[in-house]
């Protein structure tokens, strides 16, 4: 496709009540080169190895082919793809320009938590006899060890089959002054042929959560763990990519949500769900401890590409 600065108007939009960008413009504001891939449908935004592809009317982006979940859906304005200027502020300008937002945080404090435990077993899959708690807890220790192997301090929320209240959760990351918090989880639902892996990390003020299309009124707030949104993201987008990559799992998304164990965070959080128990491969693959130990080694990979960018936008 040819490219189409010239041929779109660069104009803002207010669409539902919110304000929307050109691609085209941001384009211009990133460097990127923006082409139709389909006429009025879909539109990539292009530089050197980096490529976002935006669907029309969905509710996510896709960076080099990792789907990326907004607030407010692609729209299209006198014939001009756009997003919100929302999600361009809090997706795509941490994702591609992080050195815009300080102070860089730094990474040796990491509290992983297993979740669920004791009285809550979380998802179950009484056919292969395992449930959520217990594979959290076990893939939560094989992570720590390895975190600690490279030097990392490494603080468990539990390491033991006991209950622990969700509010609690954050607090020892706060008590700790951690510099990361991941929180391990696996996935139930009624269709058992949904499989695969997702990441969400808390959703940035006046936008609604990936699982709600409202503006409700938590939506409105700013919470403690908005504090860190771009940093947030980051770590969220390099524990999915690992993911995906490593255990060639179905890419289900990084994902916005104001979960309990996010929204009082003072340092960086992400919660992963590491596959569904109510899928019979995924459930079968989870019992395995190498399948096990691969996810562990997945989520390794993935705290240490958030380290090296860190590592990077200093100057190291």
């Amino acid at each position: 496709m040819a490219l189409l600065w010239l041929a779109l108007p660069a104009h803002a939009a207010t669409i539902n009540g919110n304000a929307y960008v050109p691609l085209t413009t941001i384009g211009r504001e990133l460097g990127m080169s923006y082409h139709e891939t389909v006429p009025d449908r879909e539109a990539e935004l292009r530089t050197g190895r980096t490529t976002l592809s935006f669907p029309l009317h969905k509710r996510w982006l896709f960076l080099n082919g990792e789907r990326i979940f907004i607030g407010l859906p692609v729209a299209l304005d006198r014939g001009t793809l756009m997003i919100s200027r929302r999600d361009y502020d809090t997706t795509i300008k941490p994702l591609l320009t992080p050195t815009r937002f300080s102070p860089i945080p730094k990474l040796y404090r990491i509290v992983i938590d297993p979740g669920h435990g004791g009285k809550d077993p979380g998802a179950e899959n009484r056919g292969k006899a395992t449930n959520e708690k217990i594979l959290a807890l076990d893939v939560a220790k094989r992570l720590a060890r390895k975190l600690r192997s490279y030097g990392y301090k490494v603080i468990l929320t539990r390491e033991t089959d006991k209950f622990v209240p969700l509010a609690s959760r954050p607090s020892v990351a706060n008590k700790h002054k951690a510099d990361l918090f991941v929180s391990i989880h696996f996935n139930a639902v009624s269709d058992a042929r949904v499989s695969g892996v997702e990441t969400y990390v808390m959703t940035p003020p006046n936008l609604p959560s990936t699982n709600s299309g409202r503006m409700t009124a938590s939506a409105r707030r700013t919470y403690p763990g908005n504090k860190n949104d771009p940093w947030n993201l980051l770590a969220g987008f390099y524990l999915q990519t690992a993911m995906v990559r490593n255990l060639k799992a179905d890419d289900r998304g990084l994902k916005r949500a104001r979960f309990a164990v996010l929204r009082d965070l003072k340092c960086p959080g992400v919660l992963v769900e590491g596959g569904f128990l109510t899928n019979a491969q995924e459930a079968q693959q989870l019992k395995s401890i190498a399948y096990r130990e691969k996810l562990a080694n997945a989520l390794l990979e993935g705290i240490l590409l958030y380290q090296k960018k860190l590592n990077i936008m200093r100057g190291k």
